[in-house]
């Protein structure tokens, strides 16, 4: 994809004198997301089939951020929240969190957890964990390794309460990331796909 990006500002500088690069590419054109959400994709990197065609037809994305997002979902798992995250993105489903305190991480995603990142910041802010035990939270999480994971929520509990939250709903919110770890995804990599799908159309 790469490749023909590059050969294609080549034929555009050639043809059309206008001097574009694989940096220079414009994420913020709005023609571009409304061939998205036309679902005209054929060729397009990443959301080219047919499933992929028909959520971003439904999502009718407006900025990079919803295409990466989309790129993130789009997997075995998470598939099952995009109809919710595209009602909740048009106003037609209330974004509800467990916790205020949660609102600040997961508003960019309507309340739904879509990137590890999102866990690992939750942990530092709602529980005091450091940055090392933030990521050893993900990877047990990615690991669905149960003894780590009970180490990490008696931890995860205990943090969460010294900062004010009630310890029932740390639980609750431990739980839920717990069912997150079969598709938890990486922002940067779900970015750096985002971006290319965007600038390819």
């Amino acid at each position: 994809t790469l490749t023909v990006m590059a050969r294609t500002c080549e034929m555009v500088r050639e043809r059309q004198g206008i001097d574009l690069c694989l940096e220079s590419i414009p994420l913020d054109d709005p023609k571009t997301y409304e061939l998205l959400g036309k679902g005209e994709v054929i060729g397009i990197f990443q959301v080219e089939g047919a499933g992929m065609r028909r959520f971003l037809m439904e999502m009718k994305p407006a900025k990079v951020d919803d295409v990466i997002a989309m790129v993130a979902l789009f997997r075995p798992g998470p598939m099952e929240f995009i109809p919710s995250y595209i009602r909740r993105m048009h106003g037609e489903e209330e974004v509800s969190y467990l916790h205020p305190a949660l609102e600040p991480i997961f508003d960019e995603t309507y309340g739904i957890p879509v990137y590890q990142e999102q866990i690992m910041r939750a942990a530092v802010e709602l529980a005091g964990f450091s940055a090392a035990q933030a990521d050893h939270l993900r990877k047990a999480i990615s690991k669905k390794d149960a003894d780590e994971l009970r180490r990490h929520r008696e931890s995860f509990v205990q943090g969460a309460v010294g900062k004010g939250l009630p310890a029932d709903i740390a639980d609750r919110v431990f739980s839920d990331w717990e069912d997150f770890a079969r598709y938890g995804f990486n922002r940067a990599h779900a970015a750096a796909y985002g971006a290319v799908a965007v600038q390819t159309a």
